[in-house]
């Protein structure tokens, strides 16, 4: 029983030298050196491919990271104007219900002039005037008066 050798792989640059190489070629060697220029040229054309995406990716995460610090940076600018401008309205705020404090108002009042009287206050009444109805000190009870006051509204209302 006679056995056939499996035939021996080239290495790249052996096929380059087959190629070139002066010796004649057999007849079907030419389509064969073809395929094999050919899937180098896929080999070619699959890694140059692979190595722009690769780059493409690289690039895109670093414009990614770098926007995103950037918006970061303003975000912790925006933080820190905030924080000062919260600390601004409590100040004013403090400053403001100072300003309005009773003991406040009475000291500046005394300070113009202006004294509290000692009686309470008299009420001074118009001729030919009507008098309130309840003269007692109490205030006016409108759901009670209701009915007197309906009339005195607009009409358009409910």
């Amino acid at each position: 029983m006679t056995t056939v050798a499996a035939p021996t792989r080239r290495t790249p640059q052996a096929r380059v030298r087959a190629r070139t190489s002066s010796r004649p070629a057999a007849p079907g060697a030419a389509h064969t050196t073809r395929r094999v220029a050919v899937e180098h040229r896929h080999v070619g054309r699959y890694a140059t491919l692979l190595v722009l995406f690769t780059v493409f990716a690289l690039v895109s995460a670093v414009v990614f990271h770098v926007v995103l610090a950037q918006h970061q940076l303003e975000l912790d600018r925006l933080n820190s104007q905030i924080t000062k401008e919260q600390r601004t309205y409590e100040q004013r705020r403090l400053t403001a219900s100072l300003l309005a404090s009773p003991q406040r108002i009475i000291q500046e009042a005394e300070r113009l002039g202006l004294v509290v009287p000692p009686d309470p206050p008299q009420y001074l009444y118009v001729d030919n005037a009507p008098l309130p109805g309840n003269d007692d000190g109490s205030t006016a009870d409108t759901i009670a008066n209701w009915s007197k006051t309906k009339p005195s509204l607009d009409p358009q209302q409910p």
